[in-house]
């Protein structure tokens, strides 16, 4: 019998024979893949999702190129949207029949400039997209530089709302290293930094550029 005590009064009742357990907590949906995303998300507390929400956009901007590099050891570490943005920049320069090369590299800045978040807040100046071009230094207005399409044919060079040289207007690109390619049409102040992520663009473009769309 339970007893409770309500306004003065002493109220009985039967106690159930087996109480029903809480259920367990719905376990947070997960993207299929992702696993270096979802380790980076864990690491920091977060849900591992797999997907890329405005907390998680924020910390991959910050983390170190150390943590990042072994978040992200394998393209099969990107989360689905990041994917889906990747097979974009490689569509572009299928659309456009640029060499496997060149889409390597566009690949390779991609990578270290966003990871393939497409920001559409700044996070860094006025950088935006997954290129981090910024409106103010020419590459075009908000709304085109996160048009994923749009941000991609600016940086290849391809006719575009941007005034700035891209890939196909550097002088003799094809014999320069792919990591001074990157920094010639991004101007970073981190110009080492692109190399890094060049074996990475390789298997990224062999994994998914046989399945990208051109886009012309």
């Amino acid at each position: 019998m339970l007893a409770v005590t309500v306004a003065g009064f002493l109220l009985t009742a039967a106690a159930p024979a087996h109480a029903d357990p809480a259920p367990p907590p719905s376990p947070a949906p997960q993207a299929p893949g992702a696993q270096g995303l979802r380790d980076f998300q864990q690491s920091y507390g977060l849900p591992p999702t797999g997907e890329v929400g405005t907390v998680t956009a924020h910390l991959l901007k910050a983390a170190p190129d150390s943590e990042l590099r072994e978040a992200f050891a394998d393209p099969s570490d990107l989360g689905r949207e990041q994917l889906a943005h990747a097979r974009t920049v490689i569509g572009v320069g299928k659309g456009a029949a640029l060499s496997a090369e060149a889409q390597v590299i566009a690949l390779m800045t991609a990578m270290q400039e966003s990871k393939f978040v497409n920001y559409t807040s700044p996070v860094d100046h006025d950088s935006l997209g997954v290129f981090q071009q910024r409106p103010s230094m020419g590459w075009g207005t908000p709304a085109q530089i996160t048009h994923v399409p749009t941000a991609s044919k600016s940086f290849y060079g391809l006719p575009s709302p941007s005034a700035n040289p891209g890939l196909l207007q550097i002088d003799d690109w094809e014999s320069m290293a792919p990591g001074d390619v990157c920094q010639a049409v991004q101007g970073s102040a981190h110009p080492d930094r692109y190399a890094q992520w060049e074996d990475f663009a390789r298997e990224l473009l062999e994994q998914e550029g046989p399945d990208a769309e051109p886009i012309p």
